[in-house]
């Protein structure tokens, strides 16, 4: 009888000691198990956000990076277009330039403006060139336009020029498709105007004004004004013809000055 029930309590232990074993594995199993959801919990929770929010950032701060290269290379575009369009524009006026012909006896030497002198309207002009560059009294000046008048006096690196403006400038002129000769000058009132044409003379609004190359200054062929009015007084024996010059006064930038080449 004893040995039965040594033999039950020794069965009994060996259960306790199993349940014992299999409850220890279970609340390890079932630790990793919680730490692991815990941890998904937790990392859901706290880091999910600062992952949003760096994730965020960090495409904030490539957009804002494209942004900048985008608007660089825009400002960089524009600037090129900017000056490409005043090369053309240059090249342009270049080519205007060239379209007028001068006789072989003549050279174009170019000229920067240092400053401008007159009231009201602009009358003379001092230009960078002088006695160094070959420049003489009388040499006519030009720019893209047409006629712009002539040097008045020359200094060694300096000369003025008397543009057609001043009232006491006077130039030999012809209409290009008549023939017909005047005196072209210019009044602070009234404007330019084409003087001691007579009455029997053939012209139009529109007809070009040309110089006539009789004086001795000015060659002939340079564009001076266009006619835009012809007014015939009663019993005088000219016409009064008033004239838009060809050159514009209150915007000249590049101009040259025609000097007589040497001739062998």
């Amino acid at each position: 009888m004893n040995k039965i029930g040594n033999l039950f309590s020794k069965h009994i232990r060996n259960i306790h000691f199993t349940s014992v074993v299999i409850l220890i594995l279970a609340l390890l199993f079932a630790g990793t198990y919680i730490n692991s959801y815990i941890n998904q919990v937790v990392s859901v929770v706290f880091y999910s956000p600062f992952s949003i929010v760096k994730n965020s950032y960090l495409e904030l701060r490539k957009v804002n990076e494209d942004n900048e290269r985008l608007s660089q290379a825009l400002i960089n575009a524009t600037l090129k277009i900017s000056v490409y369009e005043e090369a053309e524009r240059e090249n342009q006026r270049l080519r205007s330039i060239l379209g007028f012909e001068p006789k072989p006896i003549y050279s174009l030497l170019p000229a920067e403006i240092v400053s401008i002198s007159g009231s009201y309207i602009p009358i003379s002009a001092i230009i960078n060139r002088g006695i160094n560059d070959s420049i003489a009294v009388d040499m006519p000046v030009i720019n893209e336009q047409g006629l712009i008048g002539r040097i008045s006096s020359v200094s060694s690196d300096a000369a003025v020029v008397q543009l057609l403006t001043d009232p006491s400038n006077r130039v030999a002129a012809r209409i290009t498709d008549s023939r017909e000769m005047g005196i072209v000058k210019y009044n602070s009132r009234s404007g330019m105007s084409l003087d001691n044409l007579p009455i029997q003379a053939t012209i139009s609004v529109g007809d070009e004004i040309i110089s006539s190359g009789l004086g001795g200054v000015y060659p002939s062929g340079l564009k001076v004004g266009t006619v835009n009015q012809v007014v015939k007084e009663e019993l005088e024996p000219f016409y009064t013809v008033h004239l838009d010059p060809a050159v514009n006064f209150y915007s000249l930038e590049e101009i040259f000055i025609l000097r007589e080449s040497i001739q062998e």
